[in-house]
């Protein structure tokens, strides 16, 4: 339910509440105002009744001795001495009695004189029709003019929601201040502030990118000569292989600064077509296995889909399931699990699992806990699936250890990418670094 309705229900709700306590008052106390007003006028004609009658032995003013529809209390306390109003019905109509004692001749007997209660429940009917009429008019009226200001309200809100979801897909030029109308109130005030906000996490967010850009641009001229220099290194000893070593683990890691610098500056493009994806899938593996990346880590690979096939990068969906298979042999434990359905991929181990701020936020660069690693292995991951139009959940499983999700686009969406598809000639030239990745 909308905030709009909401808002409309509780002011109704209230207006309801509000005109029926009112109106419970009010009748209230008519209805006693009534009630004492025919029990005076009765008692005022019993009383002249009974003055006529004692000076002139006649019964006025619709007065009666001894009337036996009198109610059996009255008549009781009337035969006591004293003087008493009381409701009944009579014939089926509610009246009122006014009851006194009388002496007739050498006994004592009651005089009493009634009145028709029709009038006094007309009014109370009319008192009624009136609040309920009241009520309904104000509920309509009132709820109207809040239905109007929430609509109002709910209006600014909605848009300012279509504008965060644009900030959050990236765009963060947009501001919630621009489409929220200006004014001196909450909304305007929450949107100034998640504007402030959105500013300074844009500024975060492009000092981290010029930071990654610059830095791997930087040790990329130099890494070329000091690669250069260690393929001279003909020696096999063991300080010439640390040397090639630590060489080869800084080539890899400029080459993830350049591929997040280009996921950044959004000029990665992919080349989509129809993959296979057991086939993708296995052929990752047996690279992996050649290159000594899975070492003897035992790996279990569950085929559900074997006919599965996908609009996508190839080279750019190996990278994203490559990464997720050595952050599992780099941070989790044996087995090593990889499920190929019809709508993803599922890769799991059976390790400690995925710190919190990993699954509630995702991968962040160089945020590193424990293992090695500038965690960037996710981080490309993360960004590859994102430009091929997939999403990448991560979480742990029931009973521990790590899952990262890897799920297809829709169908539609598929399609549309089929269609669009470029020719691969006209793919940029692009480095495909190792397989490799951290968790933390």
């Amino acid at each position: 339910m909308s905030l709009r309705w909401k808002i409309v229900i509780v002011i109704v709700a209230s207006v309801v509440i509000a005109v029926l306590s009112c109106g419970f008052i009010v009748r209230h106390s008519a209805a006693s105002a009534e009630d004492n007003r025919m029990r005076e006028n009765v008692t005022d004609q019993l009383s002249d009744a009974t003055t006529i009658y004692a000076e002139t032995g006649v019964l006025t003013l619709n007065t009666s001795v001894d009337d036996s529809a009198l109610p059996a209390e009255a008549r009781s306390a009337a035969l006591k001495g004293q003087s008493v109003t009381i409701r009944s019905q009579v014939d089926g109509k509610n009246v009122i009695w006014a009851a006194g004692p009388i002496q007739v001749g050498s006994h004592a007997a009651v005089i009493s004189v009634r009145a028709s209660t029709e009038e006094s429940a007309e009014l109370l009917e009319r008192i009624d029709r009136a609040i309920l009429y009241g009520m309904i008019g104000s509920a309509v009226v009132i709820g109207g003019i809040g239905s109007l200001v929430a609509g109002q309200i709910s209006r600014r809100l909605t848009l300012g929601a279509q504008t965060a979801r644009r900030i959050a897909a990236g765009d963060t030029s947009e501001k919630i201040s621009d489409v929220v109308a200006a004014g001196d109130d909450e909304v305007s005030a929450f949107a100034e502030a998640v504007d402030s906000a959105v500013a300074r996490l844009a500024e975060r967010l492009d000092s981290e990118q010029r930071f990654t850009a610059d830095l791997a641009h930087e040790m990329r001229t130099p890494l070329t000569g000091l690669v250069n220099a260690a393929n001279l290194l003909e020696e096999d000893s063991r300080p010439a292989e640390l040397v090639r070593d630590r060489v080869h683990r800084l080539q890899v890691l400029v080459e993830d600064l350049l591929e997040v610098s280009r996921l950044d500056a959004g000029r990665a493009e992919p080349v989509m077509g129809p993959v296979t994806v057991v086939s993708a899938v296995k052929s990752l593996l047996t690279t992996l296995r050649a290159s000594g990346a899975l070492g003897e880590h035992v790996v279990i690979e569950d085929y559900r889909a074997p006919d599965a096939v996908i609009v996508t990068d190839q080279r750019r969906f190996e990278r994203i399931v490559s990464n997720l298979i050595t952050n599992a042999v780099r941070h989790g434990a044996d087995p090593i699990s990889i499920v190929v359905d019809n709508g993803a991929v599922m890769v799991s181990d059976a390790g400690a699992g995925y710190p919190a701020d990993i699954i509630d936020a995702g991968p962040t660069r160089f945020v590193s806990a424990g293992g090695g690693g500038m965690g960037l292995g996710l981080v490309i991951a993360q960004g590859q699936a994102k430009l091929l139009g997939m999403r990448l959940v991560f979480r742990n499983g029931a009973n521990g250890g790590a899952q990262a999700r890897v799920e297809f686009p829709s169908p539609a969406d598929q399609a549309s990418a089929a269609a669009e598809a470029r020719p691969a000639s006209a793919a940029p030239a692009d480095t495909v670094p190792g397989p490799h990745g951290a968790r933390h």
